[in-house]
């Protein structure tokens, strides 16, 4: 039986050949290849190792200056579209309180005269209601944070308007409950429709002064600011390191990104100038038009509701001089000697009315209220809402058209901004390099 070979036999190594080597262990990642370390230390050793994180924060600093100018570019006319754009719900929502308060004057005063109201006279009170809705819903439409309040705004004029028409039914009948449903109206008008309409004019209001504040607001540039401070950090040290004094290439980013930092400053501020201008001018008059317009429509309607209270209206009269010196005091300030001759004529004839009224000619006192003559109350009223009511409307269109033609050349002058960042951070590389080569 052939017994099997054995394999631990000596094997003889011939004299003079090397020992073969031993298999070496896997190393580790650390230790394969150069390090990350390794390469950043050669990198940034010595003065040119300086020089290249030098000008790599010179190329952060660069970017953050144009993407901080070209930010608030865009910022500031952002905010000068949405000042626009608020300014123009104040004006649909001073619109919406007048046109309220003008269409009570038109049915209390029509009331007083009995049975079936002037074709003329209800068409204007027509006309209001339907202004009233159609405004109604272009401002639903134009700022959804008003909606809720508009939804409840609506729901309180068609109970309004829902009385004022049991009103005239039941004065067509010859019935005193229409006076009663027609003062129900009108202080349900007032407890109820006009508040909400006061805080959607004082919410849209406050909305459009803070877009305005924010249209010139510079703050942002300070950032901007700051990275210029630290590329002329740069420069200097690159100087002194190199006893160059002037780099082209890294002095030609430092320029354009002065002039890029400059542009923005001045575009914004003369953005905020003209804002500023506006909010003082033309939209500071729309709206004190409009508080005039709708403070002499609620005189007017208690001027009428005096009168239908026959003797017991003394609260209404005393809203009545209320709303007189709101009037007076507005116009004064505005300088309007327009709107100050007409509301002193109107106003004239009506304290004929109430020395009438008061002297027991009830009669001659609804006359002369109702008379839409030059020579009665009607037709002097109407005269003053005529003129108040076009000067608003000059303003107030005005004053949106001037904001939005403000913000134009903002992108353009952004984009331009984010190219001329680009271009400085490609100057600054090519500057700091040069220097590099010199050193190897």
């Amino acid at each position: 039986m052939t017994s099997a070979p054995t394999t631990n036999i000596p094997v003889s190594i011939p004299a003079g050949r090397p020992t073969p080597p031993t298999p070496s262990t896997p190393r580790t990642i650390s230790g394969s290849v150069p390090g990350a370390r390794s390469i950043a230390n050669r990198l940034l050793h010595g003065t040119p190792g300086r020089m290249r994180l030098l000008a790599l924060v010179a190329v952060i600093a660069a970017l953050a200056l144009g993407g901080v100018c070209a930010n608030a570019l865009v910022g500031s006319r952002a905010a000068v579209e949405r000042a626009a754009n608020n300014t123009a719900q104040v004006v649909r929502a001073q619109s919406i309180h007048v046109e309220l308060l003008r269409a009570d004057a038109l049915a209390t005063n029509a009331f007083l005269v009995g049975g079936l109201e002037s074709p003329e006279n209800r068409a204007k009170y027509d006309a209001s209601m339907a202004s009233v809705a159609t405004t109604i819903a272009e401002a639903a439409a134009a700022q959804p944070a008003d909606g809720t309040a508009l939804g409840a705004l609506s729901a309180d004029v068609q109970t309004y308007a829902a009385l004022v028409e049991q009103a005239r039914s039941n004065n067509r009948q010859g019935l005193p409950v229409g006076a009663q449903y027609l003062k129900q109206a009108s202080a349900g008008l007032r407890s109820d429709a006009i508040p909400i309409v006061t805080q959607i004019v004082a919410s849209n209001e406050q909305r459009a002064k803070d877009e305005f504040a924010r249209a010139g607001s510079t703050t942002l540039l300070l950032v901007g600011l700051v990275s210029l401070l630290v590329l002329a950090g740069v420069a200097v040290w690159l100087a002194r390191r190199t006893h160059r004094y002037l780099n082209v290439s890294l002095t030609g980013a430092i320029v354009l990104l002065v002039v890029a930092f400059f542009v923005a400053w001045s575009t914004i501020s003369g953005v905020g100038a003209s804002t500023a201008q506006v909010q003082s001018g033309n939209y500071d008059r729309a709206v004190q038009l409009a508080t005039v317009r709708t403070a002499a429509n609620d005189a007017r309607s208690n001027e009428s509701l005096t009168l239908i209270a026959r003797g017991s209206g003394t609260a209404f009269e005393k809203a009545w001089k209320a709303n007189d010196t709101t009037v007076t005091d507005k116009v004064r300030a505005l300088g309007d000697d327009a709107l100050t001759t007409a509301w002193t004529a109107y106003g004239s004839i009506h304290q004929r009315i109430r020395q009438l009224d008061d002297s027991g000619k009830w009669d001659d006192a609804v006359a002369l209220s109702t008379d839409s003559s030059t020579n009665g109350a009607g037709g002097a009223f109407e005269s003053f809402d005529k003129t108040v009511t076009q000067e608003r409307d000059v303003a107030s269109r005005d004053a949106v058209s001037e904001l939005q033609g403000l913000g134009g050349p903002a992108l353009l002058l952004a984009i331009a901004i984010g190219l001329a960042s680009l271009a400085a951070s490609w100057l600054i590389v090519r500057g700091m390099g040069q220097r590099i080569e010199e050193y190897k």
